[in-house]
């Protein structure tokens, strides 16, 4: 990561039109192309598509994986023995996540700063309904000498706050007019 960005600061910085969308990767390659050989700059760009594919891909599977899971495990907790199809239930978070994207190309919102913020805000809120659950959890399931000191509580809490006022500030700086 840090080569690529070496790499784009010295190929692009100062040109006009790298402050939207993904256009600086598009200069990065025209002008390795111009530097080298053109077609290496197509190549370049070739490779940077498929290192972006890839990413997705794999973080589109992580997420499907741990959501099914989850869900798998939620279904069978305190009932009898049930079969559970798990490949549905992934190949359902997968879709679901293609369905999410493809909502919001159709309302034109495919800048990567807002596409990173809104990453940022869908995070910041898991955590926060994540801080929450596991703190109950251990409150409820642990027993007293597993469960964390007043410390780590305290920390816990203030990440908890954390979260949950960054999450409603920036959604409430988004939807205010």
């Amino acid at each position: 990561m840090i080569f690529l960005m070496l790499l784009s600061y010295a190929t692009t910085y100062g040109f006009a039109g790298n402050t939207e969308g993904i256009n600086f990767v598009i200069n990065e390659g025209a002008v390795i192309g111009q530097m080298i050989f053109p077609s290496i700059g197509t190549l370049f760009l070739v490779v940077v598509s498929i290192m972006l594919f890839q990413t997705q891909l794999g973080v589109m599977d992580s997420t499907s994986r741990i959501m099914a899971e989850n869900l798998a495990i939620r279904k069978l907790h305190g009932k009898e023995k049930r079969k559970i199809n798990l490949s549905k239930i992934y190949y359902s978070f997968v879709w679901a996540q293609i369905i999410f994207g493809i909502v919001l190309f159709l309302f034109n919102i495919y800048e990567p700063k807002t596409l990173i913020v809104l990453g940022a805000v869908i995070n910041a809120f898991a955590m926060f309904v994540h801080l929450a659950l596991v703190s109950l959890l251990n409150y409820k399931s642990l027993p007293k000498v597993f469960q964390p000191n007043l410390l780590r509580k305290i920390i816990i809490g203030i990440i908890f706050v954390f979260f949950g006022v960054f999450s409603f500030i920036v959604l409430w700086d988004k939807f205010s007019l």
